[in-house]
């Protein structure tokens, strides 16, 4: 495979990811120049006591929400969120969690055309799936040596924090 290919193959890879990206920020940025309130619902069915306010212990309800990000996102540091609070807390953490999703995707492209342009490696055989910039590879080979490449090549990835080598060796 020429680098005309893995550079083709890496581009396709980086609009994909893009798309995607795009269009997840889309979704609060034509809700809120709408006047809509996107989390509105999901606030008021948290806010059991229907002060207007979610405390931590009705916050914490809402499995996305990290009491961390609680405290930071308590502005006026009341011990509550208001709506426009919960509103910032969920849209950042939904955009840092996009950003995650896209770098991970971004990297499993590129691990896939770097394997692809090894001529020893060309196979299909072998799946790759990233979580945090942790590379899961899976799959067979013929030999142990092919193996080790493929962990070599992966490894070798901008941004690839760790490669969990699960391939088989099937001779």
């Amino acid at each position: 495979m020429s680098i005309t290919t893995f550079k083709q193959a890496t581009i396709f890879g980086g609009l994909l990811a893009a798309t995607i990206t795009l269009n997840a920020f889309a979704f609060d940025l034509n809700e809120v120049q709408n006047g809509d309130k996107p989390y509105l619902e999901q606030f008021n069915s948290l806010d059991k006591n229907a002060n207007e306010t979610l405390n931590w212990s009705e916050a914490k309800a809402d499995k996305g929400v990290k009491q961390k990000d609680f405290k930071s996102f308590d502005t006026d540091n009341d011990g509550s969120l208001t709506y426009e609070e919960y509103a910032e807390l969920k849209t950042k953490t939904g955009q840092k969690a996009v950003k995650t999703a896209m770098s991970d995707s971004w990297i499993t492209t590129k691990v896939k055309a770097r394997l692809l342009e090894e001529e020893a490696l060309k196979s299909l055989k072998i799946s790759v799936e990233t979580h945090k910039g942790e590379v899961l590879l899976s799959g067979f080979v013929a030999d142990s040596t092919l193996k080790s490449k493929a962990e070599e090549l992966v490894s070798s990835v901008e941004g690839v924090k760790s490669v969990k080598n699960a391939i088989v060796v099937k001779g």
